[in-house]
């Protein structure tokens, strides 16, 4: 009983994802669960759950961005973008960035990297047992309140005879799932989609999930779509609500997604 009216009174909310209507049919994001933001190349899943970590973070939840595809500074570059609204391509290219550019930059610095309770990481290793270290070490330091991966297939699993691929990524799948329950954290985890809209070598990592987001652009193959600069965030699965479609505007020359409404 007293669960229940504090879920019904708002005093017991999950971190939010950044988007107020994710946030409504999901309830946002809760310890010991998986969220997993599935997108073909290039769509936009790593910038999207970037966006989500920064919003987790802004609310005082210690978050843990865990990168199998980019540099710290790439990560870095892109939460300046999106948090300054700097043209990435500025800040990445010579002599493309202005004197309001840099002084953004000086001023966001500080307030991004020294105060946000997020942490960029790039482990020295692939595994799942090097992802697993870097979140326990989080959580004994001050403790830890979302992990983001970016991404599954990018794992490193062990070659075992007779262990497929699937298999494979199916145990870093239920091994993630398991560290949130241990930690007491929420999971983000990020999956490359096939060209049929499948997520890539496991049907197991739907299983786990407790939230599927798709991510798809209506102008990332037709370019004149009469919906250019909209992406849709594709609830497959909610574990704890309905699925649904929410419809947010792409910014990605500032690298970031944001309500339609704002």
């Amino acid at each position: 009983m007293a669960d229940l009216e504090d879920i019904q009174n708002g005093r017991k909310t999950g971190l939010t994802y950044g988007f107020a209507d994710l946030d409504g049919i999901t309830s946002g994001m809760h310890p010991g669960n998986v969220t997993v933001i599935a997108a073909g190349s290039g769509v936009g899943k790593s910038t999207l759950a970037l966006n989500a970590a920064v919003a987790a973070a802004k609310t005082g939840a210690k978050v843990l961005f865990s990168s199998l595809e980019m540099s710290r500074m790439e990560l870095m570059q892109k939460i300046v973008s999106a948090e300054g609204r700097i043209a990435l391509h500025h800040m990445t290219h010579q002599g493309l960035l202005t004197p309001e550019g840099w002084e953004i930059v000086r001023r966001l610095g500080p307030e991004l990297f020294r105060e946000l309770p997020l942490r960029v990481h790039r482990p020295d290793g692939a595994s799942l047992g090097d992802i697993a270290s870097a979140a326990r070490a989080c959580t004994r330091d001050g403790g830890l309140d979302l992990l983001v991966l970016d991404y599954l297939q990018l794992v490193d699993t062990p070659q075992f005879r007779n262990v497929t691929r699937e298999q494979a990524v199916a145990g870093v799948s239920r091994g993630l799932k398991n560290l949130s329950v241990q930690l007491g954290c929420h999971v983000i985890a990020l999956s490359q989609l096939n060209d049929d809209g499948l997520m890539r070598e496991s049907r197991a990592i739907k299983n786990d999930a407790t939230v599927v987001i798709k991510v798809e652009r209506p102008d990332a193959d037709d370019k004149t779509s009469p919906r250019a600069g909209e992406v849709d965030l594709i609830i497959e699965k909610n574990r704890y609500g309905p699925t649904a479609r929410v419809t947010a505007a792409a910014q990605l020359h500032y690298s970031r997604f944001v309500d339609m409404t704002l």
